[in-house]
């Protein structure tokens, strides 16, 4: 006698041999098929390939760059990183360390040397606004040391670049604020010695947006293509600076075009300048021989 099974139906007694209808399968059965293929991630982009100083020095020296022995090694990791964010966030235009060395981190050589000729305390207490890619912070601090450098972006992940750059490069006594500005100034102890800004804002809303948060002749300084045609009420030029960039590092004759550092501080007078616009008196620019 056959076993039942306890739902009634015949239990099996032996195996059944697998495979398509008519072999001893379900007559609906039908073959299983290869599901699909998972979408394959992007490859994470290539790291690039540092410059190496001996490199560096000479793409340097061809685009009229002073950019001293000891600084070659940190700008070379600074311009690698530089590209490799670059290449998943567009910080810059630069797509390649030459070009990144030209056109941005040179500015920041010269810029070094202007700040040695102004009227500045021993060790200021400076303000970068607006730091986007660390230019022209991250490459200055690495031969202009002087005082205490806050770099302020309001971007995070562009503030992530820059704790990135700071951690690797252990530039001395500089540092990172995520946030805007104004929230900034609330969270100094006293008034800046000297503001940097590259394009952070017009100079006629960057001057008055700045001027009760200065230190007794604290100076602005402006990095700019040309010379604005007047200032603010109360503001009066310290020093201005012109200074060539080859656009071609390779060519030692290529034509070039000529960049501008302004120094401008309050007047004496301060707020007590009566409304309207204080004509900005250009005088001769003192060159940077390259």
């Amino acid at each position: 006698m056959q076993k039942r099974s306890p739902h009634g139906s015949r239990a099996r007694t032996g195996r059944q041999p697998s495979g398509p209808s008519g072999t001893g399968g379900p007559a609906s059965a039908k073959p299983r098929t290869a599901s699909p293929a998972r979408a394959s991630r992007p490859a994470a982009p290539p790291v690039p390939t540092p410059p190496a100083p001996e490199a560096l020095a000479d793409c340097a020296r061809r685009a009229g760059l002073p950019v001293p022995e000891q600084a070659l090694r940190p700008l070379a990791l600074y311009l690698t990183e530089l590209l490799r964010w670059n290449s998943v966030m567009n910080l810059v235009g630069a797509r390649d360390w030459r070009e990144a060395l030209v056109d941005l981190a040179g500015d920041s050589f010269h810029l070094a040397a202007f700040l040695a000729d102004l009227p500045l305390p021993a060790a200021p207490l400076h303000w970068d606004l607006g730091s986007g890619a660390g230019l022209p912070g991250i490459p200055l601090r690495m031969v202009w040391e002087r005082g205490n450098y806050w770099l302020v972006e309001a971007r995070e992940k562009r503030a992530l670049f820059l704790s990135r750059m700071l951690y690797s490069l252990r530039l001395p006594r500089t540092h990172v604020h995520r946030g805007r500005v104004e929230h900034f100034f609330g969270t100094q102890p006293r008034g800046a010695d000297c503001v940097i800004s590259r394009a952070f804002m017009p100079p006629g809303t960057l001057l008055p947006l700045l001027a009760p948060h200065l230190a007794p002749d604290g100076l602005v300084i402006l990095l700019c293509n040309r010379l604005p045609d007047a200032l603010p009420p109360g503001w009066e030029r310290v020093m201005h600076r012109d200074y060539g960039v080859r656009r071609r590092a390779d060519a030692a004759s290529s034509t070039g075009e000529t960049r501008r550092f302004l120094a401008v501080r309050l007047s004496r007078e301060g707020a007590g300048v009566p409304s309207g616009v204080v004509p900005f008196a250009e005088t001769p620019s003192r060159e940077v021989r390259q």
